[in-house]
């Protein structure tokens, strides 16, 4: 069977013309724009909520809409696995637009690349703190506190993977990246979604641009939690960003904004939490 590897967009770009990537317009239902690629808005979708979810409404739509493939796969526009198998410890890359072009064959899927694994992840990204720690200062921790809960009451046999994964350790494999086979990455949506659209129910989404990627944002935690309760062998790869010419110096300076607005929240959040998760019940 074949393989789909999503390219989740929001705006037109270069990509390899190869029939095993599957570029698709997320976010479709809130835009105005008419890409020419596959929208998220079609079938059963979630398009609506990209704002909350992120790269997620992606994913949804293939696991609900995406059928007679093998494998499935998903990256971001400017943020692609190198396959080209080359040792590196590094999590992501910057690398040229025109690299990229002149170097395509390191960025197709290879259907042996899975032999002897069950997922492909990004490099670790590793913390200072444990992932609970670092998120708390992120993000708003009262959030995460529900999320815990949460994944109390639907999976408690989950409890353990996520105490370990969340507290007891300091990295994770970001960006929501993977490839896996089509049942397995069926099985993880299924589990993943259960917990998200409870947790959406629960919380009360900020409307700060950056705050408002709650749900995308666990589930990039969520991913690491699944895989260490499963114990899945895992095939580690770095992860390479296509850095934009046009952009380079807009970009230090949004990063700069969101650290400043993070650090807005991690006060907010010390003035109003209370003993958060002493323990899961």
């Amino acid at each position: 069977m074949s393989s789909k590897i999503l390219i989740c967009t929001h705006r037109e770009f270069n990509y390899i013309q190869d029939n095993s990537f599957l570029p698709i317009h997320v976010g479709k239902e809130i835009s105005s724009l008419n890409l020419p690629y596959q929208s998220d808005n079609t079938g059963s979708n979630i398009s609506k909520k990209n704002k909350n979810y992120c790269e997620l409404t992606a994913l949804y739509w293939a696991w609900k809409n995406l059928n007679e493939v093998g494998t499935i796969g998903l990256c971001h526009y400017r943020r692609f696995f190198d396959f080209s198998d080359t040792t590196s410890a590094n999590t992501i890359i910057e690398i040229t637009e025109e690299y990229f072009s002149t170097n395509f064959e390191n960025y197709i899927y290879k259907e042996n690349l899975l032999d002897g694994y069950d997922i492909i992840l990004p490099n670790p990204l590793v913390k200072t703190r444990s992932l609970y720690s670092h998120y708390a200062l992120s993000h708003l921790p009262e959030d995460f506190d529900i999320l815990a809960k949460t994944v109390a009451k639907l999976h408690p046999e989950y409890i353990k993977s996520f105490q370990k994964v969340m507290f007891e350790n300091n990295s994770f494999s970001p960006f929501n990246m993977l490839v896996a086979k089509k049942e397995l990455v069926d099985d993880y949506t299924t589990w993943l979604f259960s917990i998200l659209e409870d947790v959406e129910q629960q919380i009360e989404i900020s409307t700060n641009p950056y705050q408002e990627r709650v749900l995308g944002f666990m589930s990039e935690r969520l991913l690491n939690v699944y895989v260490y309760h499963n114990q899945l062998k895992i095939k580690y790869l770095p992860v390479h960003f296509v850095a934009d010419k046009y952009k380079s110096k807009s970009r230090l300076m949004k990063k700069v904004v969101e650290y400043n607005n993070n650090i807005i929240f991690w006060f907010r959040s010390k003035l109003t939490k209370k003993n958060h998760l002493k323990s899961i019940k």
